[in-house]
């Protein structure tokens, strides 16, 4: 009995690792060794091995985004019901907020209303608090704010030692608040890990574009004489097949420029993925944790190893650029 409890359990282990993006990274194909001159039976047996890794994140991808998007249209109701109440706004209110096509008077009304009723603070306060911001008078604010605090405190308390309902709330939303910029600060921590990779990799790419720029012209300026030479009627084969030997030469030194590069930052990319996944998965949970706190419900639908997922698909589709640089020599006769 306690054998078959143990398979059942690996089986659902192996079901889960199966779905996971690490599973899929271990399925994508190994660099080739070669990505200039190769011939076609090797690259198509490597994009064809590659096609059924992407197909399979891709599918895989679209059904879990479909059933988290599900989740969360569920949850909507709810939140907007919390939100009505939290900011004090009528059913009508609500479906205004929802009108694409509300003026700009009728935004500005709603917002005021919403403002007034969750701090008391007017469309007209915080107009003259963006003038001080401009202004740069830092003073000026800061006096503001200590005339708002002190009268939302003298509001709260009751002129003895209990706590009138105002107070227990407003220590609620401190400490809410408190919970709420503690995950903050994590979710920015997170996404930080992830913006460097990004970063690297786009200034590699920037840099990539730059000397592909420059070496396509090159490689265009060499071979146009060489392929107008090709339009000649006269040419014999061997005139012929050395014109396309001197193309393919100018295309191989192109290749060996500019795929280099490329290979590199797809190696980046790929070594940088792994270690990221922990990252994604945690992000995941941080952020449900920020829309559930901050939109009034209990949980906010996630789907775990989602983000991880989406983050090798980008991957398997970056690969499959491997070979785009790639000569086949010509079969000589």
């Amino acid at each position: 009995m306690k054998n078959i409890f143990i398979f059942f359990l690996l089986i659902c282990s192996f079901h889960g690792f199966a779905q996971s993006g690490m599973y899929f990274l271990n399925q994508l194909p190994s660099p080739p060794k070669s990505t200039c001159i190769t011939d076609t039976t090797t690259m198509e047996n490597y994009h064809s091995q590659l096609e059924i890794v992407t197909r399979q994140l891709d599918s895989l991808c679209a059904l879990r985004k479909e059933a988290l998007e599900a989740r969360i249209n569920k949850v909507k109701p709810d939140v907007e019901k919390n939100i009505a109440q939290d900011y004090g706004l009528s059913d009508t209110d609500l479906q205004k907020l929802k009108n694409k096509k509300l003026s700009a008077a009728e935004k500005k009304a709603l917002t005021d209303k919403m403002l007034r009723e969750k701090a008391n603070i007017s469309m007209k306060e915080i107009e003259n608090l963006k003038k001080m911001k401009k202004e740069g008078n830092k003073e000026g604010i800061r006096n503001w704010a200590e005339a708002y605090q002190t009268q939302k405190i003298s509001e709260m308390v009751s002129g003895d030692s209990t706590k009138t309902p105002e107070m227990i709330e407003f220590e609620n939303n401190l400490a809410k608040n408190k919970e709420l910029n503690n995950l903050m600060q994590e979710q920015k921590q997170l996404l930080d890990r992830i913006a460097a990779v990004d970063k690297r990799i786009t200034n590699k790419m920037m840099e990539f574009n730059k000397e592909d720029s420059i070496q396509t012209e090159i490689l265009n300026k060499n071979i146009a004489p060489l392929e107008k030479m090709l339009t000649d009627d006269y040419l014999t084969n061997d005139q012929q097949q050395t014109i396309y030997m001197n193309i393919a030469t100018h295309r191989l030194n192109y290749c060996n420029k500019i795929s280099p590069m490329y290979m590199d930052i797809i190696k980046d990319l790929r070594t940088s993925t792994e270690p990221l996944i922990p990252t994604y998965d945690r992000l995941e949970v941080v952020n449900a944790e920020i829309n559930a706190k901050t939109l009034g419900i209990k949980e906010w639908p996630i789907d775990p190893g989602l983000m991880q997922l989406e983050a090798v698909r980008s991957l398997a589709h970056a690969i499959a650029g491997v070979f785009k640089y790639t000569i086949v020599p010509p079969k000589l006769d």
